[in-house]
């Protein structure tokens, strides 16, 4: 019989006005077979001793701080390498998760072996009860194993990802350059299937102090790619045919360093939109393709 133990792991920083919200909603899972490691990074408000209250109201919850800060992507892999379930579920600090979200997406990676990743929808909000549905009606969400989809973009949301753990052997360390959750999506679709879950499991709050809220500082589009796209040819399991693909778009935006626009990246990436853009989902998608190729051929253009 398959280990059903879940493994979620939550970073934390200064979250003293949510956390405790989204810890709750997590110790309410339908699936109770959990470990919640809560690793803190060094929080300067009251988040820690919130999470020492309800670390003994819940013995199920696994509390670490770290001494310093040592930042998002480096604290999800310590908290990531301190799982011991079969399955790893992420969670923000300032989410609400639907209650049966573990549960769901057990469900869904449970039908096979060679689905090591699960995926599901979640919905943005301020204040809840008031929830901005329009962004998921414009997004085909990712399923397969065609790493040409995680290219350019990553559309998995590491709150909305459920994962086996045998990834991590795969997957760690992560790469300084590229953000955790984009670097899983690529490493497993490397190494099985992803399949998307058509719920929505997870309500995201949106604020001035998380990740994503937050404005962040913008970087061209090139220098983006000539840093994430050397990370993920270099992982093992890429297909021959898929590397050599990965080698000729980084040659194409290497010379946008010279150039103010670049045709052969424009037509490059027209061509082959359907699996570059395919987290697209327009009523004239073409059209959409054609606009995206055009500015992201701009040496000017930020992300």
């Amino acid at each position: 019989m398959q280990d059903t133990r879940v493994s979620v792991v939550m970073c934390t920083y200064n979250g003293e006005n949510f956390v405790a919200e989204q810890l709750d909603s997590i110790s309410r899972q339908t699936h109770a077979n959990l470990e919640i490691i809560v690793v803190d990074d060094a929080s300067t408000d009251a988040t820690y001793s919130i999470l020492e209250k309800m670390a003994r109201q819940d013995l199920r919850i696994h509390l670490y701080r770290n001494e310093k800060n040592i930042g998002l992507t480096k604290n999800f892999e310590k908290g990531c390498s301190l799982a011991t379930g079969s399955f790893i579920a992420i969670a923000d600090q300032d989410d609400i998760w639907s209650e049966n979200k573990i549960a769901t997406l057990l469900g869904h990676i449970a039908v096979s072996e060679d689905i090591i990743m699960v995926h599901a929808i979640s919905v943005r909000f301020e204040k809840f009860g008031k929830f901005n549905h329009h962004s998921t009606r414009l997004v085909n969400y990712t399923a397969g194993r065609d790493i040409r989809n995680f290219l350019l973009c990553n559309y998995i949301s590491g709150h909305n990802m459920l994962f086996r753990k045998s990834l991590l052997a795969k997957a760690l360390p992560f790469p300084k350059t590229v953000i955790y959750d984009w670097w899983l999506a690529a490493v497993a679709v490397c190494n099985g299937r992803i399949e998307f879950v058509p719920q929505v499991l997870v309500w995201h709050r949106m604020h001035e102090t998380n990740a994503t809220g937050k404005a962040k500082v913008k970087m061209l589009l090139h220098k983006q790619m000539e840093e994430i796209l050397p990370e993920l040819i270099e992982i093992p399991s890429v297909p021959v045919q898929h590397r050599n693909f990965v080698l000729r778009l980084m040659n194409h935006f290497k010379k946008l360093n010279n150039h103010s626009f670049s045709f052969p990246l424009f037509f490059f990436l027209v061509r082959h939109a359907p699996v570059l853009l395919s987290h697209k989902k327009r009523r004239f998608p073409w059209v959409s393709y054609t606009k995206h190729a055009f500015i992201s051929s701009q040496a000017r253009f930020k992300v």
